[in-house]
């Protein structure tokens, strides 16, 4: 298959970077498959699928001119501070013909991580910088000509939120976020393997702090799973306010507080419309807000979402942590003064 098509078909996801070989693989996959998955991730898809592996220099021609459809029809972006209901978000706004949501695709995660390592091409001459538009510009062709891309990064990709703006020329992106405890009961219901992944987040985290960067792996092992849990999330909360600071006076990103979006969806629903400027009717909203899929676990296939299962289960895990818990998040304001476990960023959207 040529180059030329793996670029230009949408059922061709440019999937991952491989910072040791400078190839971008490229992943089958058709439209449906796209829309259905929770995450753009192997074990979500099909882990037996092949790559088809292309040399990075090979794409190097797509940075050459300006990319006019990405110009003309920029995407949106659903940027999150973990566990804040952004994956329910992005399949809410996910509509057949309006608009096409991609969720973490790892092509962004690889070139945030890039911005962390100060990553330089041997093969040629681009370096971090370039990645995040190389990244765009592959995946731009997912969306339709009269449709809107939404991507939903995850949320390792935040440090590079200014860059993606600017690559897209700012356009009306949103940024959710959650409380401390709601942000620790999500981590703990995930059991193991949840902290692990959390421990993992706050790793790269980290790098994008100066004074956390030379933290020794060994402080890191030695703190409990709720300051680990506590830590990332307050981190998460300060570079999203950083960035709220930074955009939401151009009424470019506002900020959510993801618990409104569980409580009021059609308010909200009807609000993140208007202010991405999707194009959404009414009663495309009402559809939404009534379908038999937005009473569906949004990470969980095959499962049920309700606001009394989800309290019932957060329930159970306070009284199992007990004290433990709230040891926990006193900790987090001990260590932290001024922190608030019920933060309200900047730019809220407004209903």
């Amino acid at each position: 298959m040529l180059v030329k098509d793996l670029i230009n078909s949408p059922n061709f996801l440019a999937y991952r970077f491989d910072f040791a070989t400078e190839n971008i693989g490229f992943l089958p996959i058709d439209r449906d498959e796209i829309r259905q998955v929770s995450c753009l991730k192997r074990e979500y898809i099909d882990s037996n699928r092949q790559l088809i592996e292309v040399p990075v220099a090979e794409l190097v021609e797509l940075l050459d001119s300006p990319h006019q459809a990405m110009l003309d029809n920029p995407p949106r972006f659903i940027f999150h501070t973990a566990y804040c209901a952004s994956t329910f978000l992005s399949r809410c706004l996910d509509v057949e013909g309006v608009s096409v949501s991609l969720r973490e695709p790892q092509l962004l995660l690889d070139a945030a991580n890039a911005k962390r390592l100060q990553w330089r091409s041997i093969s040629t001459s681009l370096d971090y910088r370039d990645l995040p538009e190389l990244a765009l510009r592959l995946l731009q062709k997912h969306a339709g000509a009269s449709e809107k891309l939404i991507i939903k990064p995850i949320n390792s990709v935040n440090n590079i939120v200014p860059e993606l703006l600017a690559i897209t020329k700012s356009p009306r992106s949103l940024m959710l976020y959650t409380d401390a405890r709601n942000f620790a009961l999500s981590t703990l219901k995930k059991g193991e393997g949840g902290k692990q992944t959390i421990r993992s987040m706050f790793d790269l985290l980290r790098c994008d702090f100066p004074h956390l960067s030379n933290l020794q792996l060994t402080h890191a092992i030695h703190m409990t799973d709720l300051r680990v849990i506590m830590t990332l999330w307050r981190l998460h909360l300060e570079q999203a306010e950083q960035t709220m600071q930074q955009f939401s006076s151009q009424n470019v990103l506002a900020s959510l507080y993801g618990e409104k979006l569980i409580d009021d969806p059609l308010n909200i629903l009807s609000a993140a419309n208007e202010f991405l400027e999707l194009g959404l009717s009414s009663e495309q909203i009402h559809a939404i807000v009534n379908s038999d899929d937005r009473r569906m676990d949004a990470k969980n296939a095959g499962q049920e979402f309700s606001k009394e299962k989800r309290r019932l289960l957060h329930q159970r895990l306070e009284e199992f942590y007990g004290d433990d818990l709230d040891e926990g998040l006193q900790w987090l304001i001990r260590n932290n003064p001024g922190t608030r476990l019920h933060p309200e960023l900047s730019g809220a959207l407004q209903p």
